[in-house]
């Protein structure tokens, strides 16, 4: 049965690691989205490392699947990034904007949201996977 899920930088790191709990959400047969911020991230990380070309030989394998589609942001992504900002600021609750952005795209295309990151737990009506 084909799914269609959203990564963030913890579940493919963690993957790619072979942190077993993730390995159902990798399939063939799954849809995956990495949002464009994602990847950002994981670049960021690389450039700081000791193993840039390494990594980025992997991610854009990763990258290369038929299944992985790159998800970037769009005008109604920064309206639900918005929504998503004043409700924890007004709660008192902020996380990291680049997590507002990750959740804003899991929001806006209604796909489930696999995870390490506790942060998102704060976000309502965020659909996210039990890792």
């Amino acid at each position: 049965m084909e799914m269609n899920y959203i990564i963030d930088t913890s579940a493919y790191s963690s993957f790619f690691k072979g942190d077993p709990r993730l390995k159902s959400y990798f399939q063939p047969d799954s849809i995956i989205y990495i949002p464009i911020v994602v990847i950002g991230e994981l670049r960021a990380g690389f450039a700081a490392g000791n193993k840039t070309d390494y990594n980025e030989k992997y991610l854009q394998q990763f990258l290369d699947k038929p299944q992985v589609r790159v998800l970037k942001l769009s005008d109604k992504t920064t309206t639900i990034y918005g929504l998503i900002y004043a409700r924890l600021k007004k709660a008192g609750k902020p996380i990291g904007s680049n997590d507002m952005w990750i959740a804003a795209l899991a929001l806006e295309h209604d796909y489930l949201l696999v995870t390490l990151d506790s942060d998102f737990k704060q976000i309502p009506d965020l659909l996210i996977a039990k890792v």
